[in-house]
């Protein structure tokens, strides 16, 4: 009986541990998905790797994702603090 119980308790701890899993292995293709296209973006304007016009050109890239990942931060912290949390229901 014991065991029947620890086994259903521990159950949705995996689950758990699947969805951190399965999250950081979608940031991580985002992530590398976004490199290879700022790469693609910034040599299609004509700059090489290793030049310092093509280093610029992902720095730029890389200072426009932090700032829109600064916005929907704020976004979202803006919306949580506008809730008023009351009883269930209203």
């Amino acid at each position: 009986m014991r065991f029947a119980v620890l086994l259903l308790a521990l159950m949705p701890l995996a689950g758990c541990a699947q969805y951190d899993a399965e999250r950081a292995s979608n940031l991580a293709a985002t992530a590398q998905a976004q490199t290879a296209a700022d790469d693609a973006n910034c040599q299609a304007s004509g700059l090489k790797p290793g030049t310092p016009a093509y280093d610029d050109c992902r720095r730029r890239y890389a200072n426009q994702h932090a700032q829109s990942s600064r916005g929907q931060e704020n976004l979202a912290n803006e919306m949580l603090k506008g809730q008023k949390l009351g009883p269930i229901g209203q």
